[in-house]
Parts: structure tokens; sequence; C-alpha cells
């Protein structure tokens, strides 16, 4: 006869890649995950993967296992990531005008953290999106959480 323990519910958001499961329970990257961060091994990495092979939701994982940040860059069928350090992404006001000419959008970054003050935009990213044409990006945090934020 099979017991159901009723104290134990059966959580999906505790399996592999799901950035809070990392962050409360230890559990690890998914494959996918893993395969996109070997791509990245440090500090100015770069990568370009098809559009669906990475989410915000992926690099927020990546944040939470690494403490570091990650930006991702949107054109067509294509996204560039870009992986920082705990503070920042090598991204100036240059280069991210340079990214907007080639008919990149800023989709979002993450940033280390899992309370509110992790959700805030930096002064740097409000510069950094007065590049983009567009109007917001979002910000993801160690747990999954984000904030869009917006130029105005």
């Amino acid at each position: 006869m099979f017991i159901k323990n009723v104290d134990s519910p059966i959580d999906h958001s505790q399996k592999k890649g799901n950035p809070n499961a990392y962050m409360h329970y230890g559990i690890g990257l998914s494959s996918k995950q893993q395969k996109l961060l070997l791509k990245l091994p440090d500090y100015d990495s770069k990568t370009i993967v098809d559009k669906n092979a990475v989410s915000m939701s992926d690099l927020s994982a990546l944040t939470a296992f690494t403490g570091d940040e990650f930006a991702m860059f949107t054109k067509n069928n294509t996204r560039l990531i870009i992986r920082g350090n705990a503070n920042s992404v090598n991204i100036d006001i240059k280069t991210a005008k340079a990214l907007a000419a080639d008919g990149y959008r800023w989709s979002g970054h993450t940033h280390p953290g899992i309370g509110e003050f992790s959700l805030l935009a930096s002064d740097g990213d409000m510069e950094i999106l007065s590049a983009f044409p567009q109007v917001g990006s979002a910000i993801y945090n160690s747990s999954g959480k984000h904030y869009q934020f917006r130029k105005d």
C-alpha cells in the first residue's frame, strides 16, 4: 500500500536548471545550462546561440550557480550572451551603440542576489538602455525573479 506524505508535497520547481531550486536546495544546472556555461568559461566570454537555445531564466540559473552577471542581446533568431563578474558585464556605451546599430536589442541581464535590491537598475544599466531604441529591458536575479525597467 502506498502512503502519500502530505507534509512533503511535490514541488516541480525543485528540478535541475531552476534558479530558485539551486539557491534554496542546491539542485544543479540542467544539461543545456551546463553546455552554455562551458561556452562562457570566464569574465567577458561571449557566445552566439540560437534564440530558442537560451532564456533569461537559464541566465538566472547561471548567475545563481556562478555569482556572476550575464547579459543577453537578441537579433533575429540569435542571441548574444556575455558573461560578466559579480558586479557588471563589460558593456560600455560605445559597445551598446554598436550592438544597437547592428540590429540587436537588449533582452535583459542578471544581477546576483535574491533580495528586492538585486532587481534595481543601476545608473549604468540606464545608460546602456539609452543606447538602444527600445523602451525597456529586464533584470533577473539569482532566484529567477525579474523586473522590467524602463527609460522613463
